[in-house]
């Protein structure tokens, strides 16, 4: 796939008409429309200012999209933070249009029933059509405000990373400490790691030329095109509400940034 096709792929816009439909057209003309109100507009618009507010919202957005939805106790345990402190981002949250919540049917009698908070997926599907490489816009003033966005969009990218990766400590530790348990650690080496696990992390790398990751790259756009396809299944499928997994899709120029790093120690 060359990138001109590939932009045939990803929408350059997402356009919003006069009743708040947000219509994504797709490669094969198929069009998705997603009913929005003002509120949810103005969260897309600004979506990484709402996230930045306070390192918790990656966690607790990350939590939500996981176990689709959990009250303020359960959500309280995994990010380690008190009660007052998970329920008045959660408050802040829901105000900023990002969740939304809601009674619990099921209670124990007498007590008042909890509340349950999940994701707004409307926007959720909106913000996975997301264009990857937009154009910039010609004018400068937009340009700018342009370019300030991709720069935030790669820090929150670099953020979310670092704090999905940190994951990994607790398994990796508690993988260690059986290693004087061959049965135990087996088990877990089974369950986490071994080649017909379905949990275990998947990590690898590879190093190009500037030839060859021309080649790469075209064979990435390709892997983006059937994501963008899993992604539309996914959002059309109604027994999918919790996400078990996430895959990351990252390439660096690495000498380019060695390089720049060099500089930058030179004082240049």
């Amino acid at each position: 796939m060359s990138e001109e096709e590939f932009r045939e792929v990803v929408p350059d816009k997402l356009k919003v008409d006069k009743e708040q439909k947000f219509t994504i057209t797709l490669p094969n003309g198929e069009e998705i429309i997603i009913k929005l109100n003002d509120k949810e507009i103005e969260t897309i618009e600004n979506y990484i200012h709402l996230l930045g507010k306070h390192n918790i919202r990656f966690d607790l957005l990350n939590i939500l999209r996981v176990f689709d939805e959990l009250n303020i106790t359960q959500i309280s345990h995994m990010v380690e933070q008190s009660k007052s402190t998970v329920a008045r981002h959660l408050k802040i949250m829901e105000q900023d249009g990002l969740i939304i919540s809601r009674k619990a049917i099921k209670h124990q009698k007498g007590k008042i029933p909890p509340k349950l908070y999940q994701l707004n997926k409307k926007l959720l599907q909106v913000l996975e059509y997301n264009p990857v490489n937009p154009a910039p816009p010609a004018d400068p003033k937009k340009k700018v405000e342009f370019y300030k966005r991709v720069i935030d969009w790669c820090r929150v990218a670099i953020h979310s990373f670092n704090i999905l990766l940190d994951l990994l400590n607790p398994l990796l530790n508690s993988f260690e400490l059986q290693l004087d348990n061959i049965t135990n650690a087996t088990k877990i080496y089974d369950k986490y790691f071994g080649i017909d696990s379905k949990l275990g992390p998947s990590f690898g790398y590879t190093y190009f030329s500037e030839k060859y990751y021309n080649q790469f790259k075209k064979i990435q756009l390709d892997f983006i095109k059937k994501n963008i396809e899993l992604v539309t299944a996914q959002n059309n499928d109604p027994e999918v509400k919790e996400r078990e997994y996430v895959a990351f899709l990252v390439t660096l120029p690495l000498k380019a940034l060695y390089t720049l790093k060099k500089r930058k120690l030179r004082g240049k």
